[in-house]
C-alpha cells in the first residue's frame, strides 16, 4: 500500500473514503464508489463514459447524466471541482481520468483477501463480485420484507372477511324471533302475537264479545308494541263486494270495548 496517496478507499467500510493525512472519513453511495474503484483501476489513463457504465451499472439503463452527477460528487467529496479538476479530470468526447497518488484503493482482511497456510496472500474474491454480492444480498433481504408485509396484509383481510362472514352465520342464532298464534274460526282466521296482551285482546273480541259475530272480516292480525295494539284486518266490502285491508293503532290502555267498536265500524 502506498501512503502517499491523499485518500485511502474502504469499499465495504460505513464512510469509505479516509484522508491518509487527517484521518477525516467521508460516506460515499455505492454507484459513486464503484466509479471511483473503477478510475483507481486505470488511475493515470483514460477510461471512457462507455467502459464505466458498464462496469458501474452492467446491464441497466442508465443515462450518462447518472455518472456526470457521480463524478460531481467524488469531485466534492476529494475537495476537488468540475472546474480545478486537480484530481477527476474530464477528458472531452473521451472519459474521466484520475491522477496517480490521489487515492488508493484498500481492501480489509476479512473482506477481500486471505491468506493460505503457505503465509502467501491471495485474492479471495474480485472486488467488484464482492460488491455486488452485498448489493444482491441487500436487494434479496428487501424484497422478502416486501413479501412478507404483503402476505400479512392478506392474513389480516382474510382474517376481517372470516370474521365478519362467521358474524353473519350466527346472527340469526342470537336473534329472538317473535311466535304468531294461527287461529281459524268458520270464515275468519286469526293471528296474534304470543304474548300476554296479544292474547287477551283475542279472547275479547273472539270470546268475549260480540262485535265480529257479523263482521265481513276474513283474516284479523293482532300485535303490540311497547305501548301500542296494532291490528290489521282484511274484509270484504259490503258493498262494493271488494277485499279492503284496514290498519289501525291503539293504546295499550285503551278500553276493549272500544277497540272491538271501532274494528267493527271500519273493517267491512
Amino acid at each position: 500500500m502506498s501512503y502517499e496517496s491523499l485518500w485511502q478507499l474502504y469499499p465495504f467500510a460505513r464512510e469509505q473514503l479516509v484522508n491518509a493525512k487527517t484521518g477525516i472519513a467521508k460516506k460515499l453511495k455505492g454507484p459513486e464508489c464503484r466509479v471511483l474503484e473503477v478510475l483507481i483501476q486505470s488511475k493515470g489513463e483514460v477510461v471512457s463514459k462507455k467502459d464505466i457504465l458498464s462496469k458501474v451499472w452492467g446491464d441497466r439503463i442508465v443515462s450518462d447524466a447518472s455518472l456526470t452527477q457521480s463524478i460531481a460528487q467524488l469531485r466534492l467529496a476529494l475537495g476537488d471541482n468540475g472546474k480545478e479538476q486537480k484530481f477527476i479530470k474530464t477528458v472531452p468526447y473521451e472519459g474521466y481520468l484520475l491522477f496517480e497518488n490521489v487515492v488508493e484503493l484498500v481492501a480489509s482482511e476479512h473482506e477481500v483477501k486471505a491468506i493460505d497456510l503457505t503465509g502467501e496472500e491471495k485474492n479471495d474474491t474480485p472486488l467488484k463480485d464482492k460488491i455486488e454480492e452485498k448489493e444482491n444480498h441487500t436487494d434479496y433481504n428487501y424484497a422478502q420484507q416486501i413479501k412478507i408485509l404483503f402476505i400479512l396484509l392478506f392474513a389480516l383481510i382474510f382474517a376481517c372477511q372470516a370474521t365478519d362472514l362467521l358474524h353473519r352465520l350466527t346472527f340469526s342464532w342470537n336473534v329472538q324471533l317473535d311466535k304468531w298464534v294461527e287461529i281459524e274460526e268458520g270464515t275468519m282466521t286469526s293471528f296474534y302475537l304470543e304474548n300476554p296482551a296479544s292474547l287477551k285482546l283475542y279472547n275479547y273480541l273472539n270470546t268475549e264479545s260480540h262485535h265480529l259475530n257479523t263482521s265481513p272480516i276474513t283474516e284479523l292480525l293482532i300485535s303490540t308494541g311497547v305501548s301500542n295494539y296494532y291490528l290489521s284486518c282484511m274484509y270484504v266490502d259490503t258493498n262494493t263486494g271488494d277485499q279492503g285491508v284496514k290498519n289501525m293503532t291503539f293504546s295499550l290502555k285503551e278500553n276493549f270495548y272500544f277497540i272491538g267498536v271501532t274494528v267493527n265500524e271500519f273493517c267491512r
